[in-house]
């Protein structure tokens, strides 16, 4: 995997760090970033912090899970929370050393997220091998989309997902699927952190 551009962590791209397990088996989200005294870096879901963990390259989380770049004021010693509300990290310092937790996503809140909505996904984007670059809303819901490609792409190369379990996986397009209207797209722009949206229509 080519390492993430515009690099803006204070790491280097090929850190390694600690990731719970549940995420790179996309059981759970990454909702909780804890660095140290030292600075080493911990990834996790909502759930508690003895699960089991794997050793990733800082990069290979970064280009899995886009949100991850927008940490550059974590510090040492310091731990951020995703902000579903809110859409961003809360970063402070513990004041004690009982374990943090991240919160999930509460489906309840956000009705577009409803038991029937799924979107299509491309499997490589999935899995990370490919990164998330493009959001789209059709008549037929949402898609979820790497890089354009040479080759054309197959029927096997999509998942269809139920949208909320896609929320999960990128934290940061819940405020896309709440704002998006059909015929409309966004491109994540990885250099400012912000997705830039456009129109299309299909051919």
């Amino acid at each position: 995997m080519p390492l993430a551009q515009n690099w803006l962590l204070d790491s280097p791209p090929d850190t390694q760090v600690v990731v719970a397990q549940e995420l790179v088996e996309l059981r759970a989200p990454l909702v909780n970033v804890s660095r140290d005294d030292e600075g080493a870096w911990s990834f996790r879901g909502p759930g508690a912090a003895g699960e089991q963990t794997t050793v990733l390259a800082l990069a290979d989380v970064v280009n899995a899970w886009p949100h991850v770049a927008s940490l550059d004021e974590l510090r040492p010693g310091a731990v951020a929370l995703w902000d579903w509300s809110g859409n961003g990290w809360q970063i402070g310092f513990p004041a004690t050393t009982d374990p943090v937790r991240g919160v999930d996503l509460d489906e309840a809140k956000w009705p577009v997220l409803g038991e029937d909505a799924h979107a299509v996904v491309e499997r490589a984007v999935v899995t990370g091998e490919r990164p998330l670059t493009d959001i789209q809303r059709d008549e037929e819901g949402f898609s979820y989309v790497g890089p354009e490609q040479a080759a054309d792409p197959t029927p096997e190369d999509y998942l269809l997902v139920p949208l909320a379990d896609v929320v999960r996986r990128w934290p940061h397009s819940l405020p896309v699927v709440v704002a998006l209207e059909v015929g409309e797209g966004v491109e994540w722009r990885h250099d400012a952190q912000q997705w830039e949206s456009y129109r299309f229509t299909r051919a």
